[in-house]
């Protein structure tokens, strides 16, 4: 994990060498992405994120609005949504590949630990965890249940011997 996480980018390569176009779809229509259809209804695509594969500067992204695109075909309204769609595609906007300087802009290097970082746990010195204590398989609620019926089990069975053995000595 640390070692995914000191990654630089200098560090990895983004692309795949033979493939590297002149320009890159980045939108369709009014999108600020590009919308996909598929067989279960619409999702979005932002090649924006990805400039860094196409060898291009990545920049910080617009990312307000992308769950508009998200649909499936059983929703209300999911027919106009596929005709927008549609037209959508009838105006794609494509821009050059940049790659002057830099491979990320300091916009986005920022924008980017932000997005990482909210889903890293931080190591604090005091209440410190180990990378082990965060793995640990916590046991599901079955397994706990079952755990608690073999305790009620086995004390219920002793409690049985022990009413038996008072029954006995009553006679």
């Amino acid at each position: 994990m640390a070692i995914l996480q000191n990654l630089q980018d200098e560090n990895v390569e983004w692309k795949v060498p033979w493939m590297v176009p002149d320009e890159i779809l980045y939108r369709c229509g009014d999108f600020d992405w590009v919308p996909l259809l598929g067989i279960w209804g619409a999702v979005r695509y932002t090649p924006l994120l990805v400039l860094r594969q196409y060898r291009s500067r990545q920049f910080r992204p617009v990312t307000q609005g992308l769950t508009q695109c998200e649909f499936s075909y059983k929703r209300d309204n999911y027919k106009k949504k596929i005709r927008e769609m549609s037209n959508a595609w009838k105006q794609i906007h494509r821009m050059k590949r940049f790659d002057v300087g830099p491979m990320t802009t300091p916009k986005y290097c920022g924008w980017w630990s932000k997005r990482v970082n909210d889903n890293i746990p931080e190591l604090s010195e005091e209440g410190g965890r180990s990378m082990e204590e965060y793995l640990q398989v916590v046991p599901s609620e079955i397994k706990i249940i079952k755990q608690d019926f073999k305790k009620r089990n086995s004390g219920l069975g002793k409690k049985i011997e022990q009413l038996e053995e008072e029954k006995m000595q009553l006679r």
